[in-house]
């Protein structure tokens, strides 16, 4: 495992009573000229997260989760949209399909409960919208949540054959440590608000 810092106190931070620029929902262009915005997570999304993983291959499911999901619980769906928006925070993508808004991914982050400087990540982007840019995006954006609420550091635990996600953690910061645990990799990197500010901008 990463060695981390012995425990700070910091008192936790109050919410902005202003928006930060994460909180408001952007429109964008795929590099397949697919349109998606990408806003917040709130428990409205549960459906549109429900349907999604159902569109998820067994490959990707098993780079995301170790296993092959095809459908959370209502606790689980509970844990990923009833977020505080500082210590827990989402960020959903939604594209618009024929028969209404489908979910196009998700990433977010967890502050770790010994030091807020550190938070440790997910992201799931539906096999329909892999490789047009979704996931660099999304993290671009999510990285700029982290770094507007405190964060320093993200961590996250990746499949070793996962090599567009350690591609895109290494975008953000200059180079990524990687522990093998077993038969994962622990991923650790410090953000760097320049990269984070180029990846924002790609």
């Amino acid at each position: 495992m990463i060695a981390l810092p012995a425990p700070i106190a910091v008192a936790a931070p109050l919410v902005p009573a202003a928006p930060l620029a994460s909180d408001l929902p952007e429109s964008l262009s795929l590099d397949d000229g697919r349109a998606v915005t990408i806003r917040p997570v709130t428990p409205e999304a549960r459906n549109l997260i429900q349907q999604g993983i159902a569109r998820v291959s067994p490959e990707s499911s098993r780079r995301r989760f170790f296993t092959v999901r095809r459908r959370f619980s209502e606790r689980e769906l509970d844990e990923m949209t009833r977020l505080d928006g500082w210590r827990r925070f989402a960020l959903g993508a939604v594209a618009r399909g024929p028969d209404g808004p489908v979910g196009a991914g998700i990433a977010r982050f967890a502050r770790v409960a010994d030091d807020p400087r550190v938070a440790e990540i997910a992201l799931l982007v539906v096999d329909d919208f892999q490789r047009v840019g979704l996931g660099r995006r999304l993290l671009a954006r999510l990285a700029r949540a982290a770094l507007e609420r405190g964060v320093e550091r993200l961590t996250g635990i990746v499949q070793p054959d996962n090599d567009p996600m350690i591609a895109l953690l290494e975008r953000h910061a200059p180079g990524p440590a990687l522990v093998r645990t077993g038969e994962h990799l622990s991923v650790e990197v410090h953000l760097d608000a320049r990269r984070v500010g180029t990846a924002l901008a790609a």
